[in-house]
């Protein structure tokens, strides 16, 4: 018997419809609904996912009819086609008939035993009785004409970064090539390998698309030629990369020297010794009993992904604000692993066809995914395999209800030593007692080798199964500079060990001491560099490494990852350490609550906004919602008794918006006041200039405010609006452009004419081709990431003041492009660094 779907917008419709068509059709009528979104599916919306858990419900070899209300829901539709398996999509019709009318003459003709195509018919003429009884017309049948049926488009390209489609180069194809309404396939013509969808991570990935391979992209659809023009420029622009020779290959594991010494892959700089402990990431206990029911495996399946996807989330944003947005984008990756509809769907028929329970069905996903990878002959690509098992790791904790380890705690000083370390693993590190990495697999380019050198541990790759029987315990030494290693070394190796790390340490101290210096230019002008902070341990990373101050704490790390909005002693006690770290000498300029766009608050509804990017976020957030903004204020004021404090507002569009905040901001301070309560009184105030108004209104919001800080990251998302994370947009992302140096020059002349400061604190305050231009703008601080302040007072030191000012101005009136300023500053601090 052929099954019924009905996809409507609304819950109760489809219910009462259904509820209907029990009186017109017969009681064992396969009938299922896909209505509504939201808790208890209340709100108004489609889903594709529980469109397709409709069809799989009431699906048969006789088919299924599926009649949908509204133009989206058409579109969910779909979508769920798509996750459906060939086999079963080849018997589903979408039917265009009018959901009531259609869905009664279908039910009538599914109890006559009627077959798809006649079902389909008959809903489709279910409209006639009604226009006969009016008296009206039938419309002439909407025939598309042959030309308009779009064809498949193609284009041919060739691979130029580094290792082709490896996985942060296939996470942006996946993103761009989801953003049109086009059907996308890829083929690697250089091995034959394809075609294979666009929408699928791991599909791109085991391509074996590496540099200088040629794809073949074809699209069809409404958006294909535009769909096609934006992968062009993602793949011809690098995806962001630049063309480089092949890294040592990870898989040519060296072969053991004198004196117990093996040689293995630099990863990480550094000198460690200390005993080994050798670590093997464990499963979850995985059972083997069958599905009973495999519709509540597969939910639970899908409920521990959509888990595991926000807990990669949360950790791509703390990460972000520690080692930087390019090294977290490795999660990014880790979503689309998630979302891989060829994963899920392997998964999804283990579960129904061979009744596997929901974990082991996964796990065999997982693992056929991961050997696919390792089948490549590129060994970058194999190397994909441990991300697929991180990821696969991950839900099969949530599946289980086990809990993995929070972090890799060590009662003493170790080397760690793991097959091929995980990202995941790697971000866990207790870094007071892992003195140094090791790995048997990976290499400089894998991602924990990436994240081990953002953390500032000394690590070493591609070392083979040399240390897999070695006893725990066992002293070990490393020199990740030249990936030797040492296996209980004797007497005399490691007195020499022990003074290279030593000398190690000393000369990674002395940059951090030569820091806490001053930064002044050649010819004695001061340029403040403070420190960007994401969390409560940045603070002291600040200190260590020469901060001057702190330029932007993010309050984000308050509110974000919970479920709950904090109060205000909560956020008073984790603020006030941050102050008691940098001390009475290092101003901290706090910057208000920035949410919306990219970061939304589970217990703060917002409405649903088109653009999201442009609508109330931010500053507009909290001046919409006075009780959680002065709570903040409060809080921030409190914590900051007895230090130095700067409150700057996010997001400044207009001038009363920067009123209306110091209202709330001086209503905050009567009423600690009135209270006697202790708190920071008076403070400056300034703003972030990333908006463009901003920028042409700082003449005015000068007098306004004490400060401004500009945001480069946002500002240059609005002034070419072009959304930062979109890849097919990456050529407009860079701050050099001179439209951007001309926001910049303005603002900073409006406020010196004030007698204002400026400071930068987005990406470009840490860039080094940037910082010339900027300090020859006129930019008075600069705020970066911790890590990298030594690296740019050291630059600063070596710059005149004059020459930067006339490089600027160079920049501003001979430039046209991004690149063209780039390759100015290029050939600036190439003749700069060898006349000095």
């Amino acid at each position: 018997m052929v099954g019924l779907v009905l996809v409507s917008h609304s819950r109760k419709l489809a219910s009462a419809l259904v509820d209907f068509l029990g009186q017109v059709a017969p009681a064992q009528l396969p009938v299922a609904i896909a209505a509504g979104v939201g808790e208890e599916r209340s709100d108004f919306g489609t889903d594709a996912i529980e469109i397709m858990q409709a069809i799989q419900t009431v699906y048969s070899e006789d088919g299924v009819l599926v009649l949908m209300d509204l133009g989206s829901a058409v579109l969910s539709a779909g979508m769920a086609l798509e996750l459906l398996p060939p086999e079963m999509r080849n018997k589903i019709r979408f039917c265009p008939a009018p959901l009531v009318e259609g869905a009664i003459a279908a039910a009538v003709q599914i109890g006559l035993g009627s077959d798809l195509d006649t079902i389909c018919q008959e809903a489709n003429t279910a409209l006639e009785p009604k226009r006969q009884h009016m008296a009206q017309e039938a419309p002439a049948p909407a025939v598309i004409p042959s030309e308009a049926i779009a064809p498949t488009e193609s284009i041919t390209l060739t691979l130029k970064n580094l290792h082709g489609l490896h996985a942060r180069p296939a996470a942006q194809f996946v993103r761009t090539a989801a953003q049109f309404k086009a059907e996308i396939s890829v083929r690697n013509l250089t091995t034959g390998k394809g075609p294979v969808s666009a929408r699928s991570l791991n599909a791109l990935a085991t391509l074996g698309a590496i540099e200088q391979h040629e794809i073949q992209i074809s699209a069809s659809g409404p958006e294909a030629a535009q769909a096609l023009s934006a992968l062009k420029t993602l793949v011809e622009a690098n995806f962001g990369e630049a063309p480089a020779g092949e890294p040592p290959s990870p898989l040519n594991f060296p072969a053991e020297t004198s004196a117990g010494r093996t040689g293995g892959i630099p990863v990480s700089e550094g000198v460690a010794l200390a005993p080994l402990f050798r670590y093997e990431p464990a499963l979850p206990p995985i059972p083997e009993t069958p599905a009973q029911r495999p519709e509540t495996e597969w939910k639970r399946l899908q409920e521990a992904i959509q888990h595991t996807a926000q807990a990669i989330e949360q950790r791509t944003r703390r990460l972000e604000q520690t080692i930087g947005k390019h090294q977290a984008a490795i999660f990014e990756a880790h979503l689309l692993i998630l979302q891989d509809p060829g994963l899920s769907e392997n998964a999804r028929k283990r579960i129904f066809e061979q009744r596997e329970n929901a974990a082991f069905a996964w796990n065999q996903a997982i693992q056929q995914a991961a050997q696919e990878y390792r089948h490549l002959p590129d060994a970058y690509l194999q190397a994909r395999a441990t991300d697929v098992e991180d990821v696969g790791r991950q839900v099969l904790f949530a599946l289980t209800d086990a809990r993995a380890a929070p972090s890799l705690p060590f009662e003493t000083p170790v080397i760690l030593y793991a097959p091929d370390l995980t990202p995941t693993e790697t971000a866990q590190i207790d870094l007071k007692q892992v003195l140094g990495l090791i790995t048997s697999g990976g290499g400089p380019t894998s991602h924990s080798a990436i994240l081990a050198r953002a953390l500032g541990i000394p690590a070493i790759a591609g070392i083979g199964p040399l240390l897999e029987n070695t006893p725990q315990g066992t002293l070990i030494g490393l020199d990740g500079s030249t990936g030797e290693v040492w296996i209980d070394p004797p007497a005399s190796t490691l007195a020499d060990l022990q003074t290279r790390r030593a000398e190690w340490l000393e000369r990674r101290s002395r940059l951090q001491q030569y820091s806490q210096a001053l930064a002044f230019t050649r010819d004695h002008h001061r340029i403040e560099i403070f420190a960007n902070i994401g969390k409560g341990q940045d603070a002291q990373a600040a200190v260590e490494n020469g901060a001057e101050g702190c330029g932007l704490l993010r309050t984000e790390f308050l509110f974000l990852t919970r479920q709950t909005a904090p109060g205000e002693e909560e956020q008073y006690q984790l603020l006030r350490p941050i102050y008691e770290t940098l001390g009475t000498n290092r101003p901290i300029t706090v910057r208000t609550l920035d949410v919306g766009g990219d970061k939304a608050l589970p217990y703060l509804p917002m409405p649903q906004e088109t653009n999201p990017f442009l609508g109330v976020r931010a500053l507009r957030l909290s001046l919409a919602q006075p009780s959680l903004f002065l709570t903040q204020l409060r809080a921030i004021l409190r914590a900051a008794a007895g230090f130095p404090c700067r409150i700057m507002f996010p997001m400044v569009a207009d001038i009363n918006e920067v009123r209306q905040a110091q209202d709330l901001l001086t209503q905050a301070h009567t009423e600690l006041e009135s209270g006697n309560i202790p708190h920071a009184w008076p403070v400056e105030t300034g703003i972030m200039v990333e908006i463009p108004s901003a920028a042409l209104l700082a003449h005015k919001l000068a007098q306004e405010v004490d400060f401004f800080s500009i945001g480069t990251n946002d500002l240059t998302q609005y002034t070419f609006a072009a959304e930062r994370g979109n890849p097919a947009l990456s050529h407009l992302a860079d701050g050099l452009h001179p439209a951007l140096l001309r926001l910049i020059d303005s603002t900073v002349q409006a406020a010196h004419a004030e007698d204002r400061w400026v400071g930068v604190c987005g990406e470009m305050a840490g860039d080094p081709e940037a910082v010339p231009v900027l300090i020859g703008l006129g930019v008075d601080e600069l705020s970066l990431n911790p890590g990298g302040i030594p690296k740019i007072k050291a630059l600063v030191r070596t710059l005149a003041l004059y020459e930067t000012q006339q490089l600027a101005q160079r920049a501003l009136v001979e430039c046209a492009t991004a690149e063209e300023v780039r390759q100015l500053a290029r050939e600036f601090l190439s003749h700069h660094q060898s006349a000095v």
